[in-house]
């Protein structure tokens, strides 16, 4: 960035400056010493699996994944990922364990093969990510009008466990909800497209070598048409598992972007080179309007943070190495906060939450791991499991009835608070996070 355009910030209204920490320091920030992928990738996994009580017993990384094993014995709750595998359904249960280990495409199939290959055969072997609504549960797709939610989710997730999660998630909310169907491509597949995103694919360049993954692509298209809505005043993100690391190059994909305004505003008679990759250049189309061009730095300021207070988002078993605030501001108490809001759900012998949120090296390498947003734990007993309504959001769901109590506890034991999330059970609506 050239010395005039840091300048420019010396200009600003002085009220401004002191309530918006400035943006430019996005294209400031020193470069991260490069480290050896594998290395790291080893690094992680090891101190995920090297943990009491599962230390030197590998038979209980299962139940990490899959909760206690008596959880898996019938009946179950008709909201439970565990009734996928249903005898008395076996169409859907087949359906499933094709889609669990055939590996298929994640894109669409090319004319050739939709001319030449009947239906059935195409949605074997291609399986692209694609959306669906998710009504509230009075089947209504317009409710809270001026919010957007959606849901993303993990590894082994086909359109039929998708929705289960969604359907809960909607009745838990009252609202509709966008599933971002991260379809699966079978589980060696989706392992791989994970160990792609977290690790190699963190720079998102469709023309380099580390670059979005698929699901990454219409992810970030969908939820940068939602923040530029001027009808929506807040956009919601419940993501899981693989999920996460989705997020997480989303949310790089929108700071990029980000920068990319204020190059082209600041010297839009210049025409700068911005080098732009395909992602970039498609969030520019969507997110940079003409009513951009011609405001003064401080209004450009206050409409870029008036897109990114908007968004909220919400990891369950967050697995990202990183995943930032774009920016921060100071709240109107002068309190440093970060853009846009994030808080972590994690259970405590959760494999893959240990794989980032919970990982040992968040807080003994952060040069490697590192999650912003507040981290709320479950522990104990109650606390094996990765599958999102099963292992997450049922807990949650007893709290907030009143049954049980309250399963995920701050990490931070010296700021104690309750979940952002819980004050939107049963169609409540929290104050703004930030004004």
């Amino acid at each position: 960035m050239s010395e005039e355009a840091v300048a420019t910030n010396s200009e600003l209204d002085p009220k401004l400056s002191e309530l918006i920490e400035p943006l430019n320091a996005l294209l400031l920030e020193s470069q991260p010493v490069e480290q050896n992928d594998y290395e790291v990738l080893f690094k992680v996994a090891f101190e995920a699996l090297d943990f009491v009580p599962a230390k030197y017993f590998p038979p209980l990384y299962l139940q990490s994944i899959f909760g206690r094993v008596g959880q898996w014995i019938p009946p179950h709750r008709k909201d439970s990922e565990y009734t996928i595998i249903d005898f008395w359904k076996p169409l859907r249960t087949l359906e499933y364990l094709v889609d669990l280990t055939v590996p298929a495409y994640s894109h669409e199939p090319g004319p050739w093969m939709r001319t030449l290959l009947p239906p059935v055969v195409q949605n074997v072997f291609w399986r692209p990510s694609n959306y669906f609504q998710q009504a509230d549960p009075f089947d209504g797709v317009t409710s809270f009008a001026n919010e957007h939610w959606f849901f993303l989710n993990g590894i082994c997730t086909n359109e039929a466990v998708a929705k289960i999660n969604s359907d809960l998630i909607s009745r838990l909310f009252q609202r509709p909800v966008t599933c971002i169907h991260n379809a699966t491509c079978s589980i060696g597949l989706d392992l791989t497209q994970c160990v792609v995103g977290k690790i190699f694919k963190t720079d998102p360049d469709l023309e380099h070598a580390q670059s979005m993954t698929e699901p990454a692509i219409k992810a970030t298209l969908a939820i940068i048409e939602a923040l530029k809505d001027p009808n929506k005043d807040k956009v919601v993100l419940l993501c899981h598992s693989q999920g996460t690391i989705i997020t997480a190059n989303v949310l790089r994909a929108l700071q990029r972007s980000i920068e990319n305004i204020y190059l082209s505003v600041e010297n839009v008679n210049e025409k700068p080179n911005l080098n732009l990759d395909l992602i970039d250049q498609l969030i520019l189309d969507v997110l940079l309007t003409d009513d951009f061009y011609g405001l003064e730095r401080s209004a450009l300021d206050t409409k870029i943070i008036n897109i990114l207070k908007k968004l909220e988002v919400y990891t369950f078993a967050n697995c990202a190495d990183k995943m930032n605030y774009v920016t921060h501001v100071n709240d109107e108490d002068g309190n440093k906060i970060g853009l846009p809001y994030i808080e972590n759900f994690a259970n405590q012998y959760d494999l893959v939450a240990r794989l980032g949120v919970l990982s040992p090296l968040e807080r003994t390498d952060p040069s490697i791991i590192e999650i912003d947003g507040d981290v709320y734990e479950k522990q104990g007993l109650d606390a094996w499991g990765h599958l999102l309504n099963q292992h997450y959001l049922f807990g949650m769901e007893g709290f907030l009835k009143g049954n049980t109590g309250n399963p995920y506890q701050p990490q931070n034991k010296e700021e104690p608070r309750s979940p952002r999330l819980y004050e939107y059970y049963d169609g409540s609506r929290p104050a703004p996070y930030y004004k």
